[in-house]
């Protein structure tokens, strides 16, 4: 009786030996895979730069989107492929920062309409709308909206109410309706994280973020309309 008492005492003390190299071999394997994974990452993430220079990965903003007659949350960065890489097919992203009482970018309504019956199908538009801080420049969400959609705001009288620093009703601009999303940036994130001194502004970026053509770098030598037709053209 003794003996069965010892050998099934050995057995229980075997049973549990082999239970906790079975928890130190799974605890190993685990940390062996969360350790390679973080390696990925960081490999993966040292290959780009932030930064809005042409080259980098451009740097994220964030706020509210007007599209369809409706606004809701943004954020630049969810817009990326990335998993692009360079001659494979994606959707590029064209950005156009503007100020919506700027003279310069309410003449430029038309021209922008005329770019994305060019090139709406092969690049995501995005217009950035921002607050320059001079005076007649105070935009709103409804001044942003009817810019975009041509709708009555404000008016034609130079009263200070309405679109082009109060000059005109919103509808009055030259161009169709825009068919693209307009995000709210009148706190100016865009401005400060892009190196943006005035407007309009116009970026093109790679499907993956990458900043292909920036004004700031490129626009001396060469017209946006130019770079689109590089970048965008058949």
């Amino acid at each position: 009786m003794r003996d069965m008492s010892r050998r099934r005492r050995k057995q229980q003390s075997q049973v549990v030996v082999d239970n906790g190299d079975s928890r130190m071999t799974s605890f190993l394997v685990t940390s062996g895979v969360i350790s390679v994974v973080i390696i990925i990452f960081i490999s993966m993430a040292s290959d780009y730069k932030i930064g809005p220079a042409e080259g980098e990965i451009i740097p994220n903003i964030g706020g509210e989107v007007y599209e369809n007659g409706e606004w809701s949350d943004f954020d630049l960065h969810s817009m990326f492929d990335r998993g692009w890489s360079e001659g494979e097919d994606g959707k590029w992203i064209y950005i156009q920062v503007l100020d919506t009482d700027c003279p310069y970018c309410y003449n430029e309504a038309d021209e922008m309409s005329d770019r994305y019956d060019s090139y709406g199908t092969k690049a995501d538009f995005l217009s950035v709308v921002v607050e320059l801080s001079i005076t007649g420049h105070e935009s709103s969400k409804a001044e942003i909206s009817a810019f975009k959609d041509k709708t009555n705001f404000g008016t034609d009288n130079n009263d200070g109410d309405g679109c082009n620093s109060g000059r005109n009703n919103c509808a009055s601009r030259d161009g169709g309706v825009h068919n693209w999303e307009y995000v709210d940036d009148l706190n100016g994130d865009s401005m400060s994280a892009w190196e943006i001194s005035g407007t309009p502004f116009h970026i093109i970026l790679k499907p993956n973020g990458e900043v292909a053509w920036n004004q700031a770098q490129s626009g001396s030598g060469q017209s946006i309309d130019d770079a689109l037709a590089i970048f965008l053209g058949d």
